[in-house]
C-alpha cells in the first residue's frame, strides 16, 4: 500500500533529497561510511525492502539536514507493520479473470453455472502471473547474485514526469517485462543458466548512463520458474498492464551485433533516453524525442481509461 509506514518513509526521504537538488550519487556521498546499497535500500523501502536500521536513518538524515524523529516513528511503525501477514489479493479481482468451462445440460444447451477447472492451461499460466506479481519487489541496483531464469517485471519508482502515471512505491504498474531463460552452451546443450541477473546488470548500466533516468528508482519483481511457464503468463502480464516499454518505447534489452547494426539507427528508447555509450554514432530513430513523448502520453491516456 502507498501509505504505508515504509512507503511514507521512501516519499519522505526522497522529498527531503530532491529539496537538497542532489541525485543519488551526491546524497550516498554525503552519507558516509553508509555504502552506497545501504541508502539505496532506506530510499527505496516503500517497495518491499527491509526496513532500514534506525542508524541509517539517522546518518540519512543527518546529510540531509533533517529531523530524524518524524522518520524513526515510521520505522518503528514499519518493525510492528512486518509481524502482521499482509492481506492476500482480494478474491473479486482474481477469481473473475479465471477461465471457466461452461455447464452443459443433457440436452446439450450450456446450464446457469459455469465450471472451474484449476488444470486447465490459461488458469495455470494465470497462477504463475499472480505469483510473479506478489513477489516482493528488490531494487534493482541490489539485484541477487544468483543463477536465475523465470520472468521479472521492472517497475519505476521516480520523479521523471513523463512516468508519473506509473510510478509508485507499491509497484503496481510494471515498465518493463521479460524472460530470463536457459542458454545453450558451444555443443547445444541446455547447460547456460542465470541469465536474469546478467541481462538486469545490463539494464542497471544502460540506466546509469542515461541523462534522465537513475537506476536507483527501479524495482523489480522476478519468478524462478521453469521455461515451460514463461510465456503465457509474460502474455498476460503485457495484455493486462501494457507495459510501456514492451508496447511503446521498444529497445532497453536490444543488443546489437555486428558493425551494420552499430551503424543503423537508435533504437526508440535510446532516442527517448539518450546518453547510453552504445547508441554513440547511431543514426536518429524513427521517430523523435517530442514524437515519442506523445506516444507515452497517449499510452498512458488510454490504459488509464480501460
Amino acid at each position: 500500500m502507498e501509505n504505508d509506514p515504509l512507503s511514507q518513509l521512501a516519499d519522505r526521504l526522497t522529498e527531503l533529497r530532491l529539496k537538497r537538488g542532489w541525485n543519488v550519487k551526491e546524497l550516498v556521498a554525503r552519507c558516509a561510511p553508509l555504502s552506497r546499497g545501504t541508502v539505496s535500500k532506506a530510499l527505496n523501502a516503500g517497495s518491499g525492502g527491509k526496513v532500514p536500521t534506525a542508524d541509517t536513518v539517522v546518518r540519512i538524515c543527518r546529510a540531509l539536514g533533517a529531523d530524524s524523529a518524524p522518520l524513526l516513528e515510521l520505522v518503528r511503525q514499519a518493525r510492528e507493520d512486518r509481524r502482521t501477514p499482509p492481506p492476500g489479493p482480494r478474491a473479486e479481482d482474481r477469481s473473475r479473470q479465471f477461465t471457466r468451462e461452461p455447464e452443459v445440460e443433457p440436452d446439450g444447451t450450456e446450464g446457469a453455472f459455469a465450471l472451474f477447472n484449476p488444470l486447465r492451461r490459461e488458469n495455470l499460466e494465470r497462477a504463475v502471473q499472480w505469483a510473479l506479481e506478489s513477489a516482493p519487489p528488490v531494487p534493482l541496483v541490489s539485484f541477487p547474485e544468483a543463477p536465475i531464469d523465470g520472468l521479472y517485471a521492472l517497475y519505476y519508482t521516480g520523479p521523471h514526469p513523463l512516468y508519473r502515471p506509473v510510478s509508485s512505491p507499491a509497484c503496481t504498474v510494471p515498465v518493463y517485462v521479460g524472460t530470463a531463460r536457459p542458454g545453450w552452451n558451444s555443443r547445444g546443450q541446455l547447460g547456460l543458466r542465470g541469465h536474469m541477473g546478467r541481462r538486469l546488470e545490463q539494464y542497471r548500466k544502460s540506466l546509469d548512463e542515461v541523462e534522465d533516468l537513475d537506476a536507483q528508482d527501479f524495482q523489480v519483481r522476478y519468478l524462478p520458474v521453469e521455461e515451460i511457464w514463461m510465456d503465457g503468463p509474460e502474455r498476460l502480464m503485457l495484455g493486462d498492464h501494457r507495459p510501456v516499454w514492451n508496447i511503446v518505447v521498444r529497445g532497453l534489452g536490444v543488443h546489437p551485433h555486428g558493425a551494420g547494426a552499430r551503424a543503423g539507427p537508435r533504437t526508440q528508447w535510446d532516442e527517448l533516453h539518450p546518453g547510453r555509450s552504445r547508441s554513440k554514432g547511431q543514426g536518429v530513430a524513427r521517430l523523435s524525442r517530442a514524437e515519442l513523448r506523445q506516444a507515452v502520453r497517449q499510452h498512458f491516456a488510454r490504459t488509464a481509461k480501460e
